[in-house]
């Protein structure tokens, strides 16, 4: 590889997931703290839907139901879609903190 290919693959690897996950825990940690005490659970579903949000709508799709069922099947999917994207979201985490001593290791190489 050369260095620009290493300094690019760790800026969209590491750095980006970084950014991204920052932003959305900015946006997100007012919404999940009350009185001082901050729900880390909701915190992370919150966090994980931009991540599972091609996963929400595979199992249920809201056909022929009233509004309240529609209304429902949508809240589901994307509480499912946040779980499953919070999954993604640590994992893209362990990646990122993966790339930082494996784009150490292939500048030292590299020269």
């Amino acid at each position: 590889m050369m260095k620009g290919d290493i300094i690019k693959d760790f800026l969209k690897k590491s750095v980006l997931t970084f950014a991204v996950l920052f932003v959305l825990y900015w946006f997100f940690i007012s919404l999940c703290t009350k009185n001082g005490e901050t729900d880390y659970l909701l915190l992370w579903i919150l966090c994980g839907i931009p991540f599972g949000i091609g996963k929400m709508f595979v199992w249920l799709i809201p056909r022929n139901y009233d509004i309240g069922g529609t209304v429902g099947i949508w809240a589901l999917n994307f509480i499912v879609g946040g779980i499953i994207g919070g999954f993604i979201l640590i994992w893209k985490i362990i990646v990122a903190v993966w790339y930082i001593p494996l784009t150490v290791v292939r500048l030292i190489q590299e020269r």
